[in-house]
């Protein structure tokens, strides 16, 4: 009989032992936010009232993380995309968004010294077209908190250091891109001289 207790005894204490160390060892999983977001990109022309429109062709999201497409329309006097999304940066993302921009910049304000982000939420190709013009065009989103940040470029894009500062410049040399002063998610559209 006392063999028995003591060996219930002994095991009961090995298992708690074994379970305190377990959980010591192994952190709890990360809890992912999985919400759909709108998240808008704003492109504001410097002149006048030209026709924009995006089609959009293929885009790269976190795994798990919720992707519904993309919307235009505007916000004030800009116009834009609503990329309506969950929001968990990976460098699988930003990987992706490299393999499919030859430059790009980004819209933090003061702006970020890395040529390429290295994590994103989620990144997006499309035509985007000015005034008739179609352009291949690299959109993605990531993170300088508490914000939201976007980077913008395309195949065939190149830098520029406009009167303005780091700017973008459409493959045809026609347009160039800069972020909007104290923004994360505006660029102008500016006519390039």
């Amino acid at each position: 009989m006392k063999r028995n207790i003591l060996n219930v005894l002994s095991a009961t204490i090995l298992a708690t032992g074994l379970a305190g160390c377990k959980n010591q060892e192994s952190p709890p999983p990360e809890v992912v936010d999985t919400t759909e977001h709108d998240n808008w990109v704003l492109l504001t022309p410097d002149w006048g009232n030209p026709a924009l429109t995006f089609a959009l062709s293929d885009h790269s999201i976190t795994s798990g993380q919720p992707w519904d497409g993309v919307s235009t329309g505007t916000q004030g006097s800009s116009w834009g995309i609503d990329a309506k999304a969950g929001r968990h940066k990976t460098g699988s993302v930003a990987n992706w968004f490299k393999s499919h921009a030859s430059f790009a910049i980004c819209a933090t304000w003061p702006s970020i010294s890395d040529a390429w982000p290295s994590e994103l939420n989620f990144a997006f190709t499309g035509t985007l077209t000015i005034n008739g013009t179609g352009y291949p065009i690299t959109i993605g989103q990531g993170s300088v908190p508490p914000h939201n940040n976007w980077w913008l470029g395309g195949p065939g894009w190149t830098y520029w250091n406009s009167p303005f500062g780091d700017s973008v410049v459409t493959p045809d040399g026609k347009y160039y891109f800069e972020a909007a002063d104290d923004t994360f998610n505006q660029f102008w559209i500016r006519e390039k001289p």
